[in-house]
């Protein structure tokens, strides 16, 4: 489901790119920071293009370029010989340090429901971090579910366009709603598919008291 599903032929279509990435001797570390930079860019579009206007092209384009930046920096990584467990740790911190900065923009834009915008990071930093940590208690790091990080951007690309003709306030909020009832989708799968990992296998001996 989502994004992440089509993401083996994503990164296929992304191949030359990668390529030309490697050959400039760009590391995976690099892509991480565009990434996240892509996405203080796409919230920094939606602020400016709060009540209209170009801006909200810049919103759209970096918001995939972020979904780009983030699919090619573990294939540069993997290709490369570059893994190491804390370019994870970059990874993770940048993703989440991206998803409030593009995401929290949103607070900002008149007639959108500040409860709304809200529960929205809540629940995606809750998906976020759901992911993460059933990774850390000896499972997968899990992408299931329909509103992932990518399937969030996209949608945001989308509704940037369409606020280039319509009320940006209105399209947000539709966005939004949609994006809420996505993510508390996908934290419910995540749930359901850490369970069904993890239910009865023992602990790791470093996790036992502190997960």
């Amino acid at each position: 489901m989502g994004i992440y599903s089509i993401k083996p032929a994503f990164g296929r279509a992304l191949g030359p790119v990668e390529r030309a990435l490697i050959r400039a001797g760009v590391s995976a570390d690099a892509l991480t920071a565009a990434g996240f930079v892509f996405a203080a860019a796409a919230g920094i579009g939606v602020w400016l293009g709060r009540n209209g206007g170009g801006w909200l092209v810049l919103a759209a384009a970096c918001a995939i370029l972020r979904t780009a930046a983030n699919a090619l920096d573990g294939n540069v990584a993997r290709a490369t010989g570059t893994q190491r467990p804390f370019g994870e740790v970059l990874n993770e911190t940048a993703d989440r340090l991206g998803d409030g900065v593009a995401l929290g923009a949103f607070l900002f834009v008149p007639t959108v429901p500040l409860l709304l915008v809200a529960a929205m990071l809540v629940l995606t930093f809750s998906t976020s971090f759901l992911a993460a940590i059933n990774k850390a208690a000896g499972g997968t790091r899990l992408h299931s579910g329909p509103m992932g990080k990518p399937d969030r951007m996209l949608l945001l690309a989308a509704a940037a366009i369409v606020a280039l003709w319509l009320n940006p306030g209105s399209v947000f909020t539709v966005m939004l709603w949609i994006m809420v009832a996505g993510v508390a989708l996908t934290l419910a799968i995540r749930f359901r598919d850490s369970y069904t990992e993890l239910a009865g296998a023992p602990a790791p001996d470093d996790a036992v008291g502190r997960l």
